[in-house]
């Protein structure tokens, strides 16, 4: 008889409950989990693709040495003898490790405990996607529950909430419509689909959302709020300052509002204050804030492994070729950064070793490949948004010689003679050099003007695509990629619905079909940021303030393809 197994959804931070029917030991078929806390037996496109991740002919399954496959006890005496090598050659700093946002608890303890107590080094940091990092240092983990989300009367959301987080659309709806006086507020560039549902939308241009945020709490006469001038921010959200006060006075009339923020792609400074900012607004209406985030793990990640480096300042690193042996376990880091890293800064490297579920443009350059398992091949805890727990046994048995990273770690560790010690460390992360009011002025003061990129969330991919675009069904549905461009620009241009555009910035181009639409304000253009081509018109640049990405655009051009 086949065996009903829980599993949970690790392709963004909601962590969807779902069951995997196993067959001999064969995972056959998924099903709703009526039992998931946040989900209820929802699931999203997304998540009906963790059947496919697990049997996809084209998992990465065996180790490699040179890209040629190999046993695993070759690959690990590989590594740890070239780890060695490095740390007696160039000392222990001049080794990387970054981990992705994927992982378990277990996994992050056991890797920041490799890297401790086995490398030496200080430099281990998580390749976080959009704004996580910056929602994260802004306004934490958030402290909203998934009964908070029935009992709201007022919800903020800010972001596409509901493309980028789709099960969490149905509770949110739902409370909305218990009585005629709640309300859904949105703050967002675009008309996205969660604006559809507002009751109303505040349209900042993108990654001034924190000025409405700033003049919000100022209206509200919050203690400690920025020192942004109220007209501006009531400007910079398209309305007059009598009609900010406004929304401020009814924030205070509800009796419990939820503030939720979905991270996006931008700049790290928009992200800090957005989360920093967002916290305080929900704290100040006596509510609850809620941020979602790209990594179905992220939180765990910002729990276990601290900030004295980021993965963004080791990459500054490898290119400044301070980094000369690089551990990359989980993410694609040349697709995810196009730009702040590239083929030819990891073949500079001595020594790259990379794990992966999917050979990748990372693996395919690194010297070692390691098989990663997926995250229902093997047993672990986890720490999904709205503040509870997940606990996961394996569902099926890891395929080929793919293990979790706490189980390569280890293996690394022994062959190098040296022991991992139990448990983890709670992780910390330093105050960011962030002047509120000084940026804030700055984000108020911006020229307009030309054309400027923004991502559009599709329903059917993740972030980046590392996963998503290998899986049949978006392929099926959406096999072209495509650009949303406003009526009047389009007009302006002479493009029409449908044609095909060069993009160009002063990164790169490339070729997209257009989608003229009323959703885009004149001055953006949403790209599909899960498309390498795309990502890569974005210019990726790390700011000392933040210690993270600066991801903006530049020279923007859209023409008629020839």
């Amino acid at each position: 008889m086949p065996e009903i197994r829980k599993a949970s959804c690790l392709i963004c931070s909601l962590q969807c409950g779902f069951v995997v029917e196993v067959d001999q030991g064969v995972p056959v078929r998924i099903d709703f989990d009526e039992e998931s806390p946040l989900s209820r037996g929802s699931l999203c496109a997304r998540g009906h693709y963790n059947l496919e991740i697990l049997l996809h002919p084209k998992r990465f399954l065996a180790a490699t040495v040179n890209r040629r496959r190999v046993p695993w006890s070759v690959a690990v005496t590989k590594m740890a003898g070239k780890m060695d090598e490095i740390k007696k050659n160039h000392g222990a700093d001049a080794l990387g490790v970054i981990v992705g946002t994927e992982l378990s608890n277990e996994d992050y303890d056991a890797a920041v405990g490799f890297a401790t107590h086995v490398l030496g080094t200080t430099s281990i940091g998580v390749a976080y996607d959009g704004n996580d990092y910056g929602l994260l240092t802004g306004g934490g983990i958030g402290d909203a529950t998934p009964e908070d989300l029935d009992e709201a009367d007022c919800f903020v959301l800010i972001g596409d909430v509901f493309w980028g987080h789709p099960t969490v659309s149905k509770r949110i709806i739902e409370a909305r419509h218990k009585s005629r006086s709640n309300q859904i507020i949105t703050i967002n560039p675009y008309r996205s689909n969660t604006d559809w549902f507002a009751d109303l939308h505040i349209e900042p241009p993108a990654g001034s959302e924190p000025l409405v945020l700033a003049g919000l709490l100022r209206a509200m006469n919050v203690q400690g709020s920025p020192s942004i001038d109220i007209e501006a921010a009531a400007a910079a959200g398209g309305m007059s300052k009598v009609g900010l006060e406004r929304i401020a006075t009814r924030l205070r009339s509800f009796q419990k509002v939820v503030v939720v923020v979905s991270s996006r792609l931008g700049d790290s400074t928009s992200g800090y204050l957005t989360g920093l900012l967002a916290a305080k607004l929900a704290s100040a209406a006596g509510g609850k804030y809620a941020p979602l985030f790209r990594g179905g793990n992220a939180i765990g990640a910002y729990e276990r492994v601290s900030s004295s480096r980021t993965a963004a300042e080791i990459l500054s690193g490898v290119a400044d070729k301070k980094i000369k042996g690089l551990l990359v376990f989980g993410p694609d880091l040349v697709q995810l950064y196009p730009g702040a890293v590239g083929p030819e800064d990891l073949e500079s490297l001595e020594f790259l070793a990379a794990s992966a579920i999917f050979e990748n443009d990372t693996s395919k350059h690194s010297d070692v490949g390691l098989p990663q398992a997926v995250w229902t091949e093997f047993s672990g805890n986890y720490t999904p948004s709205f503040g509870f727990s997940t606990s996961l046994d394996a569902c099926v048995k890891p395929q080929g010689d793919a293990r979790s990273v706490g189980t390569m770690v280890a293996d690394i560790a022994a062959e190098m003679g040296v022991g991992i010690p139990a448990g983890g460390a709670t992780a910390t992360h330093p105050e960011l050099a962030v002047d509120v009011d000084a940026a804030l002025g700055k984000l108020a003061s911006a020229p307009g003007g030309g054309l400027e990129l923004v991502e559009s969330i599709h329903p059917l991919h993740r972030w980046d695509g590392t996963l998503t675009g290998r899986m049949s069904f978006p392929q099926a549905q959406n096999p072209y990629c495509e650009m949303w461009l406003s009526e009047e620009a389009a007009d302006e241009a002479g493009i029409e619905q449908g044609s095909t555009v060069a993009i160009s910035t002063g990164r790169g181009e490339t070729r997209l079909i257009t989608t003229v639409t009323d959703r885009m304000p004149p001055g953006l253009v949403a790209i599909p940021s899960y498309v390498p081509d795309a990502r890569g018109l974005m210019v990726w640049s790390l700011n000392p303030s933040t210690k993270w990405f600066e991801v903006t655009s530049s020279d923007v051009k859209v023409v008629p393809e020839d």
